[in-house]
């Protein structure tokens, strides 16, 4: 592992834990087993080494999503994959899923996240499209606005509802998808 490694690790267990707030620059150093020049050296900021660990975050998130459902020919089997997908990335991948879920508030409100919420909502996109597709086939109910449900998926399915994920996306299933 690289020392830059190093640092994303332990800066994404940090972010993870206490928040970007809630932790210096000194504990993400520690936690490395790095000295702070070197974590400056590399990221000129933490809100910079913030963004890469936000940035990488949504990016294995929506690789992992949505590589999960190119091959999938069936509308509902599609999307039941990409539920169950987003369920086994919160599930196991929970210092990323935990980034995301302490910081999705401040990155959609703070103006100087303006290219995080853009990467962001980017993703909400893609899942928008997806939502958008049911309703080619006639597998959504009309009335469903993709964006909305995209907003609805992204903020329920959370690290700190585990033990509910299932009932969670069960009602997604049956209050946007015909048939389910």
């Amino acid at each position: 592992m690289t020392t830059k490694d190093k640092i994303l690790k332990a800066a994404r267990e940090a972010f993870a834990e206490k928040g970007f707030n809630g932790v210096s620059v000194d504990e993400i150093a520690k936690r490395a087993g790095v000295k702070k020049a070197l974590i400056y050296y590399y990221f000129p900021s933490k809100e910079d080494l913030f963004e890469e660990v936000w940035k990488v975050a949504i990016e294995e998130l929506e690789d992992h999503l949505f590589k999960q459902v190119e091959s999938e020919r069936g509308y509902f089997n599609k999307i039941k994959r990409f539920l169950r997908a987003y369920i086994d990335f919160v599930t196991n991948r929970r210092v990323l899923s935990e980034v995301i879920e302490k910081e999705r508030a401040s990155v959609l409100s703070d103006e100087r996240w303006k290219d995080l919420r853009e990467r962001y909502e980017g993703f909400l996109s893609k899942v928008a499209s997806l939502i958008a597709e049911g309703k080619k086939y006639n597998a959504v109910y009309e009335d469903i606005d993709p964006i909305a449900a995209a907003n609805l998926i992204s903020s329920s399915i959370s690290p700190k509802r585990e033990s509910i994920l299932d009932k969670i996306i069960s009602m997604i299933m049956r209050g946007i998808f015909k048939g389910s």
